[in-house]
């Protein structure tokens, strides 16, 4: 019998605002696009994206604080429209990391970011929008544990009607992972944050690895009675999201629905989708097309997510057939692959 860690359920925000997991974040960050002068100062090529996307989607999107307290990106009062807000803390865009599907790297010219800065975004933060905090992060920052779940825990008590993302970072500067075993040996350190968070880089470095380490981190967490959902930071991709929640995650977040297209539920060039498409052609502008992948990724995320709904009350495998019309034999695939991963996590 399979001990099943996988799960879909629907979680209550503080504001009474529901939402159901699998959670499919688009995000968005200055990092990975240009900076544009304009007459009210410079801002990132991701402000027009903003203006134009958010319309597109209403359950859920990822802004930086980084981003909106210097004024890159448009004001939650511009672009509300989601339920549920996750306010990430400025990790990513204050380090020279990429996520695994960065493919466009200008030059990054950190700007300040502080704890303070973190904190003076979040008490402007809208009270009619839900929104989703994530513990203070910085590029060089570094501490145990012990100091990252303190430091945390005085945030969010802080700011009670938002929720909490506790996100897990590397201890030591010489670390490029989370230190799994320190976490396995006392799981009871993640009791009380309503979202436990870990970036896709740092939480293994080999596709297995990660999902094995997020099953082993989700079981762990069970034994002490923690039911808080796991969540992957910069894992978007359609084929990784599956393989993420059969290890037990439940929330995702990505800039790869901007960045590439989805097909037959593999993120590939745009260039590519525009031939491969059935809605589309060679000759169709990138312009044009650029727009129009936006609205089909977000269509196809939604298409995901009761895929994994519907699979995590069945396990019926043909509910992947839908998202590729079984062209590759995606349904078969991801069984070969969950059998797999189920055989090596009996001897963790």
């Amino acid at each position: 019998m399979e001990n099943k860690i996988y799960r879909s359920r629907t979680i209550v925000h503080p504001s009474g605002e529901k939402f159901e997991t699998p959670l499919l974040v688009p995000s968005f960050s200055s990092k990975g696009f240009s900076m544009v002068s304009t007459q009210d100062g410079i801002i990132s090529e991701c402000h027009e994206v903003m203006m134009v996307a958010t319309g597109f989607f209403d359950e859920s999107v990822l802004v930086s604080a980084y981003d909106l307290y210097h004024k890159l990106i448009p004001k939650p009062s511009e672009f509300k429209c989601a339920r549920i807000n996750i306010i990430d803390s400025g990790g990513y865009e204050t380090s020279q990391v990429y996520d695994l599907s960065g493919i466009n790297k200008y030059n990054h010219d950190v700007k300040p970011w502080d704890e303070f800065k973190l904190k003076e975004v979040l008490s402007k933060w809208p009270k009619d929008m839900s929104g989703i905090m994530v513990s203070y992060d910085h590029g060089e920052l570094r501490l145990p544990i012990d100091e990252q779940v303190e430091n945390a825990q005085k945030l969010f008590h802080e700011n009670k009607s938002l929720m909490s993302d506790f996100l897990i970072k590397p201890e030591t500067s010489s670390q490029s992972l989370i230190q799994l075993p320190n976490l396995a040996a006392r799981p009871e350190l993640l009791n009380g944050f309503d979202i436990i968070g870990v970036t896709e880089k740092e939480i293994g470095n080999s596709q297995l690895d990660r999902m094995l380490n997020i099953a082993v981190l989700r079981r762990e967490m069970d034994k002490v009675g923690n039911t808080s959902p796991i969540h992957v930071f910069g894992s978007l991709d359609p084929f990784n999201v599956i393989l993420y929640f059969l290890a037990g995650a439940e929330v995702f977040d990505g800039l790869t629905w901007l960045k590439f297209a989805y097909h037959n539920c593999v993120a590939i060039y745009i260039q590519n989708y525009s031939v491969l498409s059935q809605k589309y052609g060679i000759e169709t502008k990138d312009k044009a097309l650029k727009r129009n992948f936006w609205v089909d990724n977000i269509t196809f995320l939604t298409k995901l997510k009761y895929a994994l709904i519907n699979f995590s009350a069945e396990k019926n495998y043909d509910y992947f057939k839908e998202l590729d019309n079984d062209t590759f034999k995606l349904s078969e695939l991801i069984e070969k692959l969950h059998g797999q991963f189920l055989n090596k996590l009996k001897s963790k």
